[in-house]
């Protein structure tokens, strides 16, 4: 049976790239359902995301919601693809790398380009970005000289790139060894590939 999703998304670079990546890893059919900003604060959208977020995700007719959680529900259904660590050691580094990337570090990262870039007020770029440089830039710093985080590549690595994309982006951190050597690796992926959410950033 066809593995199907439907994601809906404003862009190639929101953090619906996170779910398209996982599910391209996973072998899911993708129909993607692209929404303009505002159309997510519609009754007929908060019906499926009473949070008003992008993205949102349906899978054989349920629907969910936060990216970094549909990428582990996607995980977790498809244990044999070990995008989710078995091993004791792997799974706590596992988990810490999940938090770190996908609570301390994306937010305030996607505040401060949508700020700089002029979509949210300036307020939020200067309330940010001094803290959010130093914890970016400590986060690159840790990457891997080889491989990926887990040794084996899995969605940590997912949502850890998605946050050092954004922080490339929003100009805190620059490309070079190990950041751009680690996110190189990633890009190599098909399924990375796919997803579009890196294009340009090696231009």
């Amino acid at each position: 049976m066809a593995k199907h999703i439907r994601i809906w998304s404003f862009a190639d670079v929101d953090r619906s790239g996170k779910v398209r990546w996982t599910a391209n890893e996973l072998g899911y059919e993708i129909e993607e359902i692209r929404i303009k900003p505002g159309d997510h604060k519609t009754d007929a959208y908060r019906q499926m995301n009473p949070y008003e977020q992008i993205p949102t995700a349906e899978v054989n007719g349920k629907i969910l919601v936060e990216s970094t959680a549909i990428c582990v529900m996607l995980a977790e259904r498809h244990p044999e693809a070990g995008l989710i660590p078995e091993s004791k050691d792997a799974r706590e580094l596992f988990w810490q790398y999940m938090s770190v990337s996908s609570s301390t570090l994306e937010m305030p990262a996607v505040l401060y380009f949508l700020s700089k870039s002029g979509y949210l007020d300036a307020a939020w770029k200067e309330l940010w970005g001094e803290s959010l440089q130093r914890r970016l830039t400590v986060f690159a710093d840790s990457m891997p000289d080889t491989g990926f985080i887990c040794d084996e590549f899995t969605i940590a690595d997912i949502c850890a790139a998605y946050s050092l994309r954004i922080g490339v982006q929003a100009g805190l951190l620059t490309l070079g060894s190990p950041l751009e050597n680690y996110l190189r690796r990633c890009v190599a992926r098909p399924a990375a590939q796919a997803s579009r959410f890196f294009e340009g950033l090696f231009d």
